[in-house]
């Protein structure tokens, strides 16, 4: 059977299929019982058997085109040795990185620390339906160095920014490490089988515009061409989140497949500026999925799609679903989604 992802990102059809960032997150009760079996979250995203159980588990509630790996992008900075730990009701928290003394780790093995993501695709490969696509990811290297230097989530990521002005060789030298390891986490997740490929750059928007190139756009092209230069032809979605105007240099030379778009992208000005070439995925706020009853949420859906009928598009949030958005929000959604014409 068809993978209906797969023959858009590939030019082979104008259907609109539908997945959801974050779809096998905390909104679903059974989540909990899952990630109970676990001592710890890292002991959780390196569960093989709770990865494959928390990757099915959206589609046991929708009727999804695809299924992404249950996985989390701070992976590498935990293979790297910084410490990662998710404290509950905090967020992630990692031993901070300092540009004056921080010896950079070169010597992991990626593929290795990282294998029980390999083993669950190769059970998903088995167990998924023939029409679903399994999406693998990875965060990007400014988001993942962002993480690192402050140690923790941040609201203006002073740190890091500071590091770019002051330490600029210790920064790049960060970055291009971490090139390497998620060039090697995004192929150890194609050769297992998955069927598309994202990088995720969720903290984008925090990078001086002076380095958006250096940092946003040429470390997502570095690996796609690290990946390509192994053979690895899977479709590649990139989501520079709330990237704003460099969306326009990021469509045409971060060599992606498909851009995601976030909730506060002009839907007609994406469409005027950005590569006419590449698709198109997202833009949907998650926070219209939290109302009991959101008033708004069938004309904003048929809007989306309205504007993207002659584009390939996939839809999606504009960012992930939150814990507290609502089942029958989402099915509505799907609903509106699979029958529109």
């Amino acid at each position: 059977m068809n993978k209906s992802i797969i023959n858009v990102l590939n030019g082979k059809s104008d259907e609109k299929p539908i997945w959801f960032l974050r779809q096998s997150g905390r909104h679903i009760p059974e989540y909990f019982e899952i990630r109970s079996k676990a001592n710890n979250f890292i002991d959780f995203c390196l569960n093989k058997n709770l990865i494959v159980e928390s990757t099915k588990l959206p589609l046991k509630y929708y009727r999804l085109d695809a299924a992404i790996i249950f996985s989390d992008i701070l992976m590498i900075p935990w293979a790297m040795k910084r410490n990662l730990k998710f404290v509950e009701n905090h967020g992630p928290v990692l031993t901070p990185m300092d540009p004056n003394e921080t010896y950079i780790e070169k010597k992991i093995n990626i593929f290795q620390l990282l294998n029980p993501i390999s083993d669950a695709i190769h059970t998903l490969k088995k167990e998924l339906p023939n029409n679903i696509s399994l999406i693998g990811f990875a965060g990007a290297p400014w988001t993942l160095a962002c993480y690192m230097i402050e140690g923790k989530g941040s609201k203006d990521f002073i740190k890091t920014r500071k590091a770019v002005w002051q330490s600029k060789k210790w920064f790049s030298e960060l970055i291009e490490t971490l090139i390497i390891y998620i060039s090697q986490k995004l192929e150890l997740q194609a050769k297992a089988g998955a069927d598309v490929l994202m990088i995720f750059d969720s903290w984008s928007h925090m990078i001086p515009n002076t380095f958006f190139d250096d940092y946003g756009i040429k470390p997502t092209a570095k690996i796609i061409k690290i990946l390509r230069s192994k053979n690895i032809q899977q479709p590649i979605i990139g989501f520079p989140f709330k990237a704003g105007s460099s969306l326009i240099k990021y469509s045409y030379e971060s060599n992606v497949d498909c851009i995601a778009l976030d909730w506060s992208v002009n839907l007609d000005w994406a469409l005027s500026n950005l590569n006419k070439n590449i698709v198109f995925q997202g833009n949907l706020d998650p926070a219209s999925l939290i109302p009991e009853k959101s008033t708004y949420l069938e004309e904003n859906v048929t809007f989306i799609l309205n504007k993207m009928k002659n584009r390939r598009f996939i839809f999606n949030v504009g960012h992930g679903l939150t814990p507290e958005c609502k089942i029958h929000n989402v099915r509505r959604v799907i609903s509106i989604v699979k029958n529109f014409r």
